[in-house]
Parts: C-alpha cells; sequence; structure tokens
C-alpha cells in the first residue's frame, strides 16, 4: 500500500512556487503497486486557521455551522462569508445548550491554494491545518514555535495560535485553572528560535514543573508522525470536497470490476463444460435405450425414433385417465416400429419368463417377431386360450 504524499505549505510560502518545486520533487517517482495512486495531503499554516469556542443553543447537527457563523462573528476579521467554517467538535452542557470549537479559513485563499494544486495536476484527499498534526500529551503542555506563530497545546487537546511575542500571556491560557508547577512544558523549534527565544522562555520556567527543549530540523517530518494518531479535522468539506473524475473512478473500481469479470468467465466456461457434458451423457443413453429397445423390434426395423417415442409415452403414462398406460407404451412401441399392426391385451412378467396375450395376430405375422426373440435368447412357445387369443411365453434358459 502506498504512503500519502505530503505537501506543506509554510507561512508566508508562495503557493505556486511551493507547489512548483513539490511537483518537481515527485518526477521520476513510481508507485509501489502499477496503477495505484497515491493520496495526496495538503499541510497548511495553523496561523490561517484560527479556532474560537462558542455556546449554542440546541440546534440539529446540519445547522451548527451556520448557528456558529453568527455566534462568532464579532471576532473574525473580515465577513463572516466568507469565511470557510469546520466544526472541530460540540458537546452538550448541563442546561441543554451546547459547548461547539469552530475553525475558521477565509475561502477566497482556499479556493486560490486547490486552483493552483488543480493546475499542477494535484488532487488533495485532506487538507489539515500543521499545528492540528502534533498529538496532545497529558501532563505537559506543547508548544511549537514556527517563526513569528506560536502553537500552543494544552494538556486536554485544545489547541491556539498566538504571537510569538506573547508566550507569557498564552501559557497562562494554556494552564486554564491547573495549578502553577503542576504541568511541564515542551517546547519544539528550529535551533535558530530555540536560541532566539531562550531568555523568552527562561521566564516561563516559574510556572511549570520542567521545561524541555527539542531541536526540529525538519517540521514536515516531525508533523508527518501525528498524522495517523491525532485525528485532525479535515477541512476538505461541503463545496470543497474533491469529487474524484471519471478516470479516478474507473482507477478505483476497475481491478474489482476485472475480478467480477473473471468470476463471470468462470462461471460460464463451467457452465458450457456442465452444458456438453450433460449432452455427451444424454447422447451415450439414448444410444443404450435405443440398443437395447432394438431387441425388441423385428429385424430391418427403423430405431431412430425409439427413443423420441419413450418420452412421448413416458409423459402420456402420468395421465391417471389412462386404463394401462403400460400397455398402451408397449403398444406404441410395437405398432409404430414394426410393419404389422398387433394388440398387446396383456403381459405378465417372472424372473426369466415373459407370458404376452396378442389379439389379431397369426403364425406368419408373428414370424418376424419370433426370429428377433430367438436371437435375442429367449425359448418361444405359441399357443391360444379358450377365446382363441394368441399366448406367447418367452423363456430365458
Amino acid at each position: 500500500m502506498n504512503e500519502p504524499l505530503l505537501l506543506h505549505i509554510p507561512t508566508g510560502a508562495d503557493l505556486q512556487a511551493t507547489i512548483s518545486s513539490f511537483q518537481s520533487s515527485l518526477s521520476g517517482q513510481t508507485p509501489d503497486v502499477p496503477g495505484a495512486v497515491s493520496s495526496l495531503i495538503v499541510l497548511v499554516p495553523a496561523a490561517l486557521v484560527p479556532r474560537f469556542n462558542a455556546t449554542l443553543p440546541a440546534v440539529a447537527s446540519h445547522k451548527l455551522r451556520q448557528a456558529a457563523a453568527y455566534a462568532i462573528e464579532d471576532r473574525l476579521i473580515g465577513d463572516v462569508e466568507s469565511q470557510h467554517l469546520t466544526i472541530i467538535q460540540s458537546q452538550a452542557v448541563s442546561d441543554g445548550r451546547l459547548e461547539v470549537e469552530v475553525a475558521a479559513i477565509e475561502r477566497d485563499w482556499l479556493y486560490s491554494l486547490l486552483a493552483a494544486l488543480n493546475a499542477a495536476g494535484l488532487k488533495p484527499s485532506a487538507l489539515y491545518a500543521d499545528a492540528d498534526c502534533i498529538d496532545s500529551k497529558p501532563g505537559d503542555v506543547l508548544l511549537w514555535i514556527d517563526g513569528a506563530d506560536a502553537h500552543w497545546i494544552n494538556p486536554s487537546g485544545l489547541r491556539r495560535t498566538w504571537p510569538v511575542d506573547a508566550l507569557a500571556e498564552a501559557l497562562d491560557w494554556s494552564l486554564g485553572s491547573t495549578p502553577p508547577g503542576t504541568v511541564g512544558l515542551r517546547v519544539y523549534a528550529s535551533e535558530t528560535d530555540l536560541q532566539k527565544y531562550t531568555s523568552v522562555i527562561d521566564e516561563l520556567r516559574g510556572k511549570v514543573v520542567s521545561v524541555q527543549l527539542h531541536a526540529v530540523a525538519q517540521p514536515l517530518d516531525w508533523l508527518s508522525r501525528g498524522i495517523g494518531i491525532n485525528q485532525a479535522p479535515n477541512l476538505l468539506h461541503s463545496e470543497f470536497t474533491q469529487r474524484a473524475t471519471e478516470t479516478e473512478r474507473w482507477q478505483r473500481w476497475r481491478w474489482p470490476l476485472r475480478l467480477a469479470g473473471l468470476v463471470i468467465a468462470v462461471f460460464m466456461a463451467q457452465l458450457v463444460t456442465d452444458v456438453l457434458t450433460t449432452t455427451s451423457r444424454a447422447r451415450v443413453i439414448e444410444e443404450r435405450i435405443a440398443t437395447q429397445a432394438a431387441s425388441l423390434l423385428p429385424p430391418a426395423s427403423d430405431i431412430q425414433n425409439v427413443v423420441p417415442l419413450l418420452e412421448r409415452q413416458l409423459i402420456s403414462m402420468t395421465g391417471r385417465s389412462r386404463p394401462s398406460p403400460t400397455l398402451e407404451t408397449l403398444n406404441s412401441l410395437v405398432n409404430g416400429s414394426g410393419r404389422t399392426p398387433l394388440t398387446l391385451d396383456a403381459i405378465a412378467l417372472q424372473p426369466g419368463r415373459a407370458t404376452l396375450q396378442l389379439t389379431s395376430a397369426s403364425a406368419a405375422d408373428l414370424a418376424p417377431w419370433r426370429a428377433s426373440w430367438s436371437a435375442a435368447g429367449w425359448q418361444v412357445t405359441e399357443s391360444n386360450d379358450p377365446q382363441g387369443n394368441m399366448v406367447i411365453e418367452l423363456v430365458r434358459p
């Protein structure tokens, strides 16, 4: 599985130049799996995505952003309609109202970013504020100094971006009601910024248990570690949802469709094989039936219609209104296959013996049948009953 591509837009960076440089870095890279496309995650400066808390009356979830816009519009720079809002979290309080946290970003800037990415052939699957990728740590306040911006994460996970010149005031906000000297402070920054703000950071030591300094040489590498751990809010939603193109939809369904086609092909091949096998077996059975039936027919009789005749007569045997389906079937075989019309009035079967009673039959009429029975190994005895009907006994020696 391919790892997502990461693009970081630093504070104050030129969009076109940053995206062009990123695009150049991708040249020559090929996915691990042929046809697979790595997703793109874009990190934007958290200073451009300020967060606000607001208390709202109980409203439906689909109306939260609209209600939050009215609640924070006096704290925004510029018209609230120009801001793209994201609900970070919401929870009910005791009086039935909702406490919500909202992130805002300028729509025009976001449109410009997405347009520049699209022009470069890049389509992000997610867009996060960079500081949101830092995982909070219970028992410590986290501080990331990024140039003129200081990003704070308190032990409970609340995040704010303050000017770096207001470290003391921001630390007070991070501590909240926590008594001074009960939590630690972890500071992340470049070597240059750590040296630049050493004296200011030292002034904060009286309010925390300890101060740990961590040099960050590559911010993107450091931030990427928290992407899979911390559930950062994706700013691409509502009108900024990235919709897949027809080609991308085809790429997504290509392998499932191929697999489905293979399954259908295997099924059809098995079906054809079964049909051919069944047809072959049916042909063999028909040949056996015809061969066995031939011994009952007079010499030189045509046997090609024996099987269809049997099929028709066996179907008629299911009709209960017929008095003797067995005799009718045998009579049909006799009269349909022989040259002489005969009527079989009765038949009695015993092991190795068969007694047939016929009417309208002379010795000359029975001559072809007698020869056939004798050739089949039967001993043939002829007699007449008191009514004058012909009685033939077939005995297997």
